[in-house]
């Protein structure tokens, strides 16, 4: 800290000079007017004289100088003048009026205010001084301790008032300088919170998903432009409950979803959306999204909101539905022609006679390829389908494998992979019988397929209170970890599958997972190259499953 603060000449120096002043002015006024009225003779004495004088001239030195850039020490030459006026004044005026001592508390108290260290050295010389001119100018030494007191009393009483207001004026820079301290910082944080904020609506303005976020009590605190233009199409207020909308399909674009069951009531009571399909809007613009959704909890577990993701899927879907229907018309069409040339088969292979057995060797080939391609083209049907009613009924799913592995025999006998069945020898489930024995069979034909002739084909029956599962294991090549996650894809073969020339088109392990996920139930698969592959679907046991009639 300088001895002479910078403070001296800020705007509230200024304004403490001015309120102290102007005061010293009005007193020493009064002052003139006391002491002409009772002795005034005194005034015209050469030290009063000179002292008005001198606090006419202070003040206006004071009033020139803080309107000019001059140094801190100036204003010291004004405090300086103040305190010899009074010291002047009272040399002739004390007799008559003691009360007159108390002029200096005025720039004494600016001085101690404004100019710090320097003002409370000024303060405590010119107390002194003005004692000592006393005495000096009347001659007169106090003898007596009740002299002595009344000749220091107020001097002493306005030093310690200009040493109190010393320390307020340091806390209170103590103070300020806190304040601006913690003002810097505020101005910091909002321009970090307001370049936050900037970043944040950047990048969700940027991204193509639709985001919005609720607080803990649903209330919409940020949406990107996406989430608005999602919500507009359904015709829904993101910024207004209950958020639902009456142009809200379910993924088969015919079912009118519920209110309670929209996506936004279900994300906003707190449930945990993933990949939500439905379709939105007016018949004549509908549009596909996908949605997903979850709550941010804090660190001690309280909710702090929701966030709400949208993609517009409709391109996809679109072609989606583009591909089924080519499917679903190649396969109809192909079909209905394989199916006469497979009679007019029939019809010939019954005119060719036993004798003729080169050309009776021809039909029989064109016999199985034709039945394969109508076995590829029923695949296609089954793949394209869209009738996924259950015929549900409870049955023992042990008697079920057994129907499955009956049917993959031939397949096992001509590859010399044996097949065992192991574990429960009753497991109860109701199930849809046909749909079931199709995925365990088609499980089995692709274990067989692809297993090594060394080893068998194992099915496995097990349950408990909640599930029955079936599992199928083969040893062979196994598969990789991006073969795992596409394996069950539609139209997706494995390189294996390929450099084998493996008839199919790669839809049965795909419908294997319709047929599981139609009867609530999952399904999931274990391998490795070269290691044991093992397929479980998990079905709800009997006492589990509500019951449901096809």
């Amino acid at each position: 800290m300088s001895f002479v603060e910078p403070k001296s000449i800020t705007h509230s120096g200024r304004a403490m000079f001015a309120q102290t002043q102007v005061p010293f002015l009005i007193g020493v006024a009064y002052v003139i007017v006391i002491v002409g009225l009772e002795r005034p003779a005194l005034l015209a004495a050469p030290t009063s004289v000179m002292g008005f004088a001198v606090a006419l001239a202070a003040t206006a030195l004071g009033a020139f100088l803080p309107g000019k850039r001059v140094p801190p020490i100036s204003m010291i030459v004004v405090a300086v003048l103040d305190i010899t006026a009074v010291a002047l004044i009272r040399a002739e005026i004390a007799q008559v009026f003691a009360a007159a001592t108390l002029l200096a508390i005025f720039p004494m108290l600016w001085a101690a205010y404004t100019l710090g260290w320097a003002g409370i050295t000024l303060i405590v010389l010119g107390s002194i001084a003005m004692l000592v001119f006393r005495f000096a100018y009347s001659g007169v030494v106090p003898t007596t301790l009740a002299e002595w007191a009344n000749v220091t009393s107020l001097p002493i009483v306005i030093l310690g008032l200009t040493v109190v207001t010393f320390l307020a004026a340091r806390r209170s820079e103590r103070r300020d300088r806190l304040l601006d301290a913690a003002h810097g910082a505020q101005l910091n944080a909002l321009a970090e919170a307001r370049d936050a904020e900037a970043l944040v609506s950047g990048i969700l303005d940027t991204v193509a998903a639709g985001v919005a976020f609720f607080d803990e009590h649903g209330r919409l605190e940020l949406a990107n432009a996406a989430a608005n233009e999602i919500a507009a199409a359904a015709g829904v207020r993101l910024d207004e409950p209950p958020h639902t909308s009456d142009s809200v399909l379910a993924a088969d674009r015919q079912t009118l979803v519920p209110p309670e069951e929209q996506f936004l009531p279900r994300a906003l009571r707190g449930e945990a959306i993933r990949g939500h399909l439905a379709w939105i809007g007016p018949p004549d613009a509908q549009m596909a999204i996908l949605v997903s959704s979850t709550q941010l909890r804090r660190s001690d577990g309280s909710v702090q909101g929701t966030v709400v993701v949208a993609h517009d899927v409709t391109e996809l879907a679109d072609a989606i539905e583009v591909r089924e229907q080519f499917l679903r018309t190649v396969s109809h069409e192909l079909r209905t022609p394989l199916t006469g040339v497979t009679g007019f088969l029939s019809l010939i292979d019954d005119a060719v006679g036993h004798h003729e057995a080169k050309l009776r060797s021809y039909m029989d080939v064109v016999n199985r390829r034709a039945d394969d391609l109508l076995q590829r083209l029923s695949d296609l049907v089954a793949a394209t389908a869209r009738d996924d009613e259950l015929r549900l009924s409870e049955v023992d799913v042990r008697e079920v494998v057994d129907a499955a592995v009956r049917r993959v025999k031939a397949l096992a006998q001509a590859r010399v992979i044996p097949v065992d069945v192991r574990g429960a020898r009753s497991v109860r489930a109701r199930v849809d019988v046909r749909k079931v024995e199709d995925a365990i069979a088609e499980l089995l034909t692709n274990a067989v397929k692809f297993g090594d002739p060394d080893f068998a084909v194992t099915v496995t029956c097990d349950a408990d209170e909640e599930r029955v599962r079936v599992s199928v294991a083969n040893d062979g090549p196994g598969l990789s970890h991006p073969e795992q996650r596409r394996v069950f894809d539609r139209f997706y073969r494995t390189a294996r599958a390929r450099s084998l020339a493996v008839q199919g088109f790669g839809l049965g392990l795909s419908r294997v997972r319709t047929i599981v996920h139609a009867h609530d139930g999952r399904i999931h698969l274990e391998s490795a190259p070269g290691a044991r592959t093992t397929v479980t679907i998990e079905l709800p046991a009997a006492s589990a499953l509500p019951a449901r009639q096809g």
